[in-house]
């Protein structure tokens, strides 16, 4: 519960406070826990000290969380497995850690990885969200081509889907894709139109 209201304050932009949360959820679960379920709370951890632009902080706890996620000591505890299994967690969250810390060539590498960690049938929408951001990090390194191709794969996989989340995701690209439209990117113009119809 204390790891669930850090993202929900994390999701808010109240940061500030998730620290002590997830400190008091280690300070309990450390030695009662497995490895999967640490490695959750490690990663959250990491993702609370990023907000708070605590750099050297985040990276022990990235650290922390790798280090948890290798340990084989139990199966993971259907409580700890609601938001998917710990691997593919850890990886999104790493990279959504890095992303906070400006490292978009390691974002860049877990959202890569996370694309092999989780199931393309079972968790579609992971999927469409992490291509999605993975563009991001692409764009945020000045490669266009490679950018609007992720985008335009979240695109694909996103079709039939109702979510405000996949919603915020195109919405969030739009004005990276008007200047590249400018630019004459190739295919970032049919890529907008699509990006137009899907939120229409």
């Amino acid at each position: 519960m204390m790891r669930a209201l850090a993202h929900q304050a994390l999701s808010l932009k109240h940061p500030h406070h998730c620290v002590d949360l997830v400190e008091g959820a280690l300070r309990t679960g450390l030695g009662h826990i497995d490895g999967q379920t640490e490695a959750l709370l490690h990663i959250t951890h990491a993702r609370a000290y990023a907000a708070t632009d605590e750099k050297s902080s985040a990276a022990r706890a990235l650290l922390a969380a790798e280090d948890a996620l290798l340990r084989d000591d139990g199966p993971q505890p259907s409580y700890s497995r609601v938001s998917g299994p710990a691997a593919g967690t850890v990886t999104s969250h790493t990279a959504r850690t890095l992303t906070d810390l400006a490292d978009h060539i390691g974002t860049e590498q877990q959202h890569r990885d996370a694309l092999t960690r989780w199931d393309p049938v079972k968790y579609k929408r992971v999927h469409a969200l992490t291509h999605a951001d993975l563009g991001d990090s692409l764009a945020a390194q000045a490669r266009a081509d490679e950018a609007v191709a992720a985008w335009t794969r979240a695109l694909l996989v996103m079709e039939g889907m109702t979510s405000d989340r996949t919603r915020k995701a195109i919405t969030s690209i739009r004005s990276t894709l008007a200047v590249y439209q400018r630019r004459r990117v190739p295919g970032a113009a049919d890529l907008a139109r699509r990006a137009r119809e899907a939120l229409a």
